[in-house]
């Protein structure tokens, strides 16, 4: 896979505090123009999911990163955090409960996803057919 060009290919989540959804949201759209909006919306509900477990369940700092394969119909995004013991695990949600679907939706929406454990982080990735 090759790094993203342009505008960069990381972020650094934790640098103006709160939850950044909204800022990584702008930042894949516009890495992406050449993405149809059907597969764009995969992408950024991936990314979400990704995010929104990181932020709820994982310590900082986190950081995003995007990477699209050589012949550009795959784009991994890669989600770092600072809890290596904390791995993900797809969640049984009950019926009534509205919350706990974020892998099931990576699961579902993702060619292949994981996780790469380190000493000091993780990244959990998602990759997806743009």
């Amino acid at each position: 896979m090759d790094v993203v060009e342009p505008p960069c290919d990381h972020i650094d989540l934790d640098r103006e505090g709160g939850f950044p959804l909204h800022r990584a949201r702008r930042w894949i759209t516009g890495s992406f123009p050449d993405v149809s909006p059907e597969r764009l919306s995969t992408l950024l509900l991936v990314a979400d999911a990704l995010l929104a477990n990181a932020f709820e369940h994982a310590a900082g700092p986190r950081g995003v990163r995007l990477l699209r394969s050589p012949d550009r119909a795959l784009v991994r995004v890669e989600v770092d955090d600072a809890s290596p013991h904390l791995l993900p695990v797809l969640g049984r949600p009950g019926a009534a409960d509205p919350r706990h679907r974020g892998l099931l939706l990576v699961n579902r929406l993702s060619s292949l996803w994981g996780v790469t454990p380190r000493v000091d982080r993780k990244t959990v990735w998602a990759e997806v057919v743009v």
